[in-house]
This record gives C-alpha cells, structure tokens and sequence, in this order.
C-alpha cells in the first residue's frame, strides 16, 4: 500500500506488535492494522477531550488517513526531536516521568477505560522540560491491571526512585542502575525477593489491587509522593555562573556576538551544545529557532538547566550524560540507539570545553575531535582555549603537542573545510577564539 508516495511493505520500520512505526521526512507515521485497535484509537482521537489528554503527556497524536476496507489506520505523530535514554535523566526528572506516566494512565482509564500493555521509562521521553508517554500502541481497552506490569514498573521505575530516595549513600546507585537495560548487576541484585522484601516491600503490598486499576494508582501516586530523590549535591560546576540576561537576544561579549551571528546566519534545525551548563548557549539556540539538546555531566548542574530554560521559556531539552563516555546502543538487537545517533544535529556547541577535556583530563586532541563530530551533521562551533590562558597556565600540567589550533582545525577539516573565526578574546589573561567549522 502506498501513501504519500510511502510503501508500507518496503519502507525499513520500528518494531511494534500493533502495527509498525515508519520515519519519514520529518514525520513520525504509526501504521495500525489490528481491527480492535483501529476503533479503540479513532474513539481516543476523536474525543472532545483527547487535547487535555495530550497536555497530560500523551505523545500529540492525530489520524493522518484510513483505508476501511482493508483495515488500515495512519496516524501521524508528533515528532520528538530527541529520545533520551533512562539514565540520561536526573533522579529529579526520572521521578517527575513516573509521576506524568501514572496520572495519565489514570486519565486514560477513568475517561476511556484505557490501560497500558508496558510500564517501562523507555516509552517515555522528554520534550523540553515534559516528559512525554509516546508508546501510543501500549494502549488497549482493559478491566484489571496484570501483575506483569506492576512487576515492570516497580523493577524499572520503582526501585531506581527507591534508591534516589531512601539516602545520600544510596543516591548516586539510581543512576547506575538505569544505566542497565534487560540485565546488568543491579537489576539481579535488587530484584532478588529477600532484597525486595527489605528494600521495597511497601511497594509488593500494591499487588492485591490489581482488579482496582484507580486504586493501584493512586498507591502508587502516593508511594512516589513518599519517596522524592534526594537533593542532588552542589559539584564543581554548579555554582558556576553563566550569564543569563536580555543578553540571550541581545548578546555583549565577542562570544555571545559570534555564537550569534553563526546562528542567525545559518538557522539549523537542530542544535547539541555539549557540557551546557546551566543552558545559556542552548537557550539562545532555541531562542532563534532550533530543537536544542543539552548535556552535562553534573545533576545539579542540569536541573539548574532545567530551572533556567523553564524561566526563559524555552524548549531546550536537558540531559546527564558525561561527554567522554556516550551511551551506548542498548536493548534487544541494540535497537536502541546510540547518544551520536540520537543527538545527532546540524550544529553542535564545544564552548569552554576543550581545555578541560584534552588537557586536565588528559584525553587526546583527536579523540575530543572525534566525539564532536559523531554528533554534527552541518558544523561545529568550537572556543578554543590556548595554553597560555590564564584558567590553563595555573595547572601546571604538560601541554600534548597537538593541542594547537593547527592540529584541531585539521582534524576538523576532514568532515568541515570551512571554517569561520572570532576576532581573539584577549582580557585580563584570558586567551581564546571562537571558531565556526562547516561544510
């Protein structure tokens, strides 16, 4: 069957046991051919409610055509720039995801009598500072939850949240623990039943309400009430100010001037600025048009991030994630993807990074490079920090030969030739410039 010049048999798509999932030009189709699905998802669609269903965190949703003879629905979702990965959230934002994941399956069973097959976080993303429910075919019509799911979102959900709540020495394994996917060290450990009686065991007692969806619930809306994470400590960078005024529109420095200039003049779609901050450089991004991802490797420091881009009302989607260690494919087939495939983007941002990187760190110029461009598609803005700078002369640590401007723009020029400077930021010690590497 075609559509929109698409052939459903041909076209390569992801796995999904109601229909299958299909992206294409910029658009997320879901193709339905199960009967009982297509009314129970036409009825969802086309209540007069279904827009408050969507404000609750449903992935925005509307049916992009029908064939009723031979029983297929099309419906056209809206595109999430950037699926994260469960350990790319903080334990604040991984708390808020099971929060908005219960409440709306509350709203969708008490207006539609809707249940979901999965309780997993790898349905749930995160569109700018919401988090987003986007298993659309999870849905199904249903009495009684299974013990199944409950088993899912307390192996999954609950025990990490367990973790970021029950002490500051346990905080920091949350984290870990979501770092593992089907299997791993501590998804054995914890879900050991002696373990789980001690560790979790007001959380086992939900079970006994399974014919009672409303009751299970709101036990659990009421157990996550009881187990908020911790918070997160202040590290290194976040008590680091990063400028935050009418600056973002109206920039002042060379380095707000040029980011700027190179944003305005190129307009990309899509915009990485790795080891963000508190997301000044991501916010400006969005301000100007761009679906903008930022990472860093410091909770604190992206739940800042979180509060600034929610202030300046702002799209930018944060993640934790630590720039030397990506994350990697993960689950079945390694379906899921990679971090350079999902924050693949046209540009991305290495401001006042590099220095840290390839000289307290110690890892190597071309690596650094490397990982830069596994992530860019169109080009890379880069400040390059020069030895004698006065926050890099104080270290006292050996300078690699290739740390120069000469060696980083050749390793650059292999996938962007162009490249584009700031006039040098030259003020009481500091050395550096701004460059533009592009095709």
């Amino acid at each position: 069957m075609f559509f929109e010049g698409i052939n459903i048999e041909e076209e390569p798509f992801l796995f999904d046991k109601i229909g299958r999932v299909i992206i294409k030009d910029d658009k997320v189709y879901r193709i339905i051919i199960d009967p009982k699905h297509i009314q129970i998802y036409k009825e969802l669609l086309n209540s007069s409610e279904i827009n408050d269903i969507f404000s609750k965190g449903l992935v925005e949703t509307k049916i992009h055509s029908e064939d009723i003879e031979k029983s297929i629905l099309i419906l056209e979702h809206k595109r999430l720039n950037f699926i994260l990965h469960p350990c790319e959230y903080t334990n604040q934002m991984f708390w808020e995801a099971a929060n908005m994941y219960i409440n709306l399956c509350k709203e969708l069973y008490n207006k539609y009598g809707l249940l979901t097959v999965d309780s997993h976080p790898w349905n749930v993303t995160f569109d700018g500072v919401n988090p987003v429910f986007y298993d659309f075919s999870s849905l199904y019509k249903g009495e009684s939850i299974s013990q199944s799911w409950i088993n899912e979102f307390e192996k999954y959900f609950a025990i990490p949240i367990r973790l970021a709540s029950f002490s500051k020495k346990t905080y920091s394994l949350a984290l870990e623990y979501r770092r593992e996917h089907l299997n791993g060290f501590g998804l054995v450990l914890l879900n050991k039943k002696l373990i789980k009686k001690v560790f979790n065991k007001r959380f086992g007692s939900i079970s006994k309400y399974r014919k009672e969806p409303n009751k299970v619930f709101d036990e659990i809306l009421i157990w996550l009430n009881n187990n908020k994470p911790i918070q997160a400590k202040n590290e290194y960078w976040s008590n680091y100010e990063q400028s935050h005024s009418a600056e973002i529109e109206k920039p002042k420095t060379i380095k707000q001037k040029f980011v700027h200039k190179i944003l305005s003049e190129n307009q990309p779609k899509t915009v990485l600025d790795l080891a963000s901050n508190n997301g000044y450089y991501a916010i400006m991004a969005n301000k100007l048009g761009a679906s903008v991802i930022a990472f860093d490797y410091e909770e604190e420091t992206i739940n800042k991030c979180r509060k600034q881009t929610t202030l300046f009302n702002s799209n930018v989607t944060p993640a934790i994630m630590n720039f030397n260690t990506p994350t990697p494919p993960y689950g079945i087939g390694l379906m899921g993807k990679s971090a350079f495939e999902r924050f693949n983007c046209d540009v991305v941002f290495a401001l006042g990074l590099i220095h840290h990187i390839c000289l307290r760190q110690q890892i190597p110029v071309y690596l650094f490079c490397e990982i830069c461009l596994n992530y860019s598609n169109k080009g890379i803005i880069l400040e390059f920090v020069d030895p004698t700078d006065v926050h890099v002369a104080n270290w006292n640590i050996p300078i690699p030969k290739d740390y120069n401007l000469e060696s980083v723009t050749a390793y650059f020029k292999v996938k962007f030739p162009n490249v584009i400077a700031s006039e040098k930021i030259l003020l009481d010690g500091i050395n550096r410039e701004i460059l533009f590497f592009h095709k």
